[in-house]
């Protein structure tokens, strides 16, 4: 491996103080938010150079936006929480750095020699095995799974909405997905059990929709899947549960920075019970390397932290809203629409989210049923779109066109509104929420 240069290493040790500093500053009051992000900052000025041009303009625009909300408050001498600007979506960066130091530890551990398995079984096993091993280590399940799986062949149609599904599922539900978190943030008040208990119904229904298509499918008696062994899902379901189970025992805690102490402790734990002597140098490579890696998400976070609160204190200087009395079913409907239409042209959900949660700040609302609706949001949205992470990185990877993969889900996204919308008024309705 090419020596890394001191100067190369920086965004990495930056990132990794900034993911300490958080949780110091969520659990004591002897550092600022703002301190804690400070390092984010910096790191997100050293790797502003590596994102494409499409993701320069978008996060412009939102530094753009929030810059000018902020200044016209000021001009009007209305106040403005500056610590808030710079800091208002740091503990869920923190989350996203943390969870990439699972990537270390939660592999699907298949023997590379064995056959792969063909047929509606194998991609049925493959499609739920996915979606737990990605609700741990997000996106690099699917590349795990679908490097594998291209050994057979040109990774095919029924392959790519497999993957796309069986990943985008996870963001009804699970702790370690920025959804989720985004949710707890912009729906100030909702509760992280409740949310991820609720969300749960929400992909199973998703994945079970798949499976019945699967089924269906005559080309999957001749589609290859993923040779999974089930002992290898013990990793992932520990982590899912001990999050629940800790924030059920701790429910005072920030859930977000428990998943962050988790992710990290539990990855240094395994590494130096698996060979203590290997885990230091595989630790300090996964910082100076691999989490320098995550600046899409890290500047698509603090640009629209600053955009939301420059919103935000505009809507409330100005008592602005959007003139509804609470969220309905209906409404909420209307959002996770509103959140797929504009995915499809491009826009993220996280724009999306943060422009909502300022536009409801002046509003009265069930924060449970607006976080599920967040949820929901993030997981249609991301699914259908194009532009999606998840649906670019597949095209890049596997030479599948994102826009073809639309076209597969379009049917998939419309159902999954409709459970959602049906989630939604079940709940709304019999107060489980």
């Amino acid at each position: 491996m090419e020596k890394q240069s001191p100067v190369a290493k920086l965004p990495g040790v930056l990132l990794f103080a900034m993911m300490s500093l958080a949780v110091i500053a969520a659990t004591s009051a002897s550092i600022s938010p703002a301190w804690a992000s400070l390092p984010g900052w910096l790191a997100a000025l050293l790797l502003f150079r590596r994102l494409p041009r499409a993701m320069v303009y978008q996060i412009s625009g939102m530094l753009a936006i929030g810059i000018t909300c902020i200044a016209w408050v000021r001009l009007n001498h209305l106040p403005v929480e500056f610590t808030r600007v710079v800091s208002a979506n740091i503990h869920v960066v923190a989350l996203i750095a943390s969870v990439t130091f699972l990537r270390l530890i939660t592999q699907p551990n298949d023997r590379t020699s064995a056959a792969l398995p063909k047929g509606k079984k194998a991609l049925v096993k493959t499609t739920w095995g996915l979606h737990l091993f990605a609700s741990v280590i997000n996106l690099s399940a699917v590349m795990i799974f679908g490097n594998r799986m291209e050994r057979a062949g040109k990774i095919n149609r029924l392959q790519v909405i497999l993957f796309s599904r069986a990943f985008c599922s996870g963001c009804y539900w699970s702790p370690f997905y920025v959804s989720i978190a985004t949710a707890l943030v912009y729906a100030p008040g909702s509760d992280f059990i409740t949310l991820a208990l609720a969300g749960i119904p929400i992909a199973l229904a998703g994945l079970l929709i798949t499976t019945w298509q699967l089924l269906r499918d005559d080309e999957s008696d001749e589609t290859h899947g993923y040779p999974l062994r089930f002992e290898a899902l013990f990793i992932p379901l520990l982590l899912s549960t001990s999050v629940i189970a800790l924030n059920k025992l701790f429910p005072a805690f920030p859930i977000l920075t428990l998943i962050t102490i988790l992710a990290f402790l539990l990855t240094v734990s395994m590494l130096v019970v698996r060979n203590a002597s290997a885990s230091v140098r595989l630790l300090t490579s996964h910082v100076f390397t691999d989490l320098p890696n995550m600046y899409r998400e890290l500047m698509l976070f603090l640009a629209a932290g600053v955009m939301s609160t420059g919103i935000s204190a505009v809507l409330t200087g100005s008592n602005m809203s959007l003139g509804i009395t609470g969220i309905t079913p209906i409404i909420g409907g209307g959002f996770i629409l509103a959140a797929i239409l504009f995915s499809v042209i491009g826009v993220h959900p996280i724009i999306t989210i943060s422009i909502l949660g300022s536009l409801l700040s002046n509003t009265p609302y069930s924060a449970n049923l607006l976080g599920i609706c967040m949820m929901m949001m993030w997981g249609n949205g991301i699914v259908v779109s194009p532009f999606s992470g998840i649906n670019l990185s597949l095209q890049g990877r596997f030479g599948v066109s994102s826009f073809s993969i639309m076209r597969w889900n379009a049917g998939y996204t419309f159902t999954m509104l409709i459970v959602c919308i049906m989630a939604l008024y079940i709940y709304h309705h019999s107060n489980l929420i």
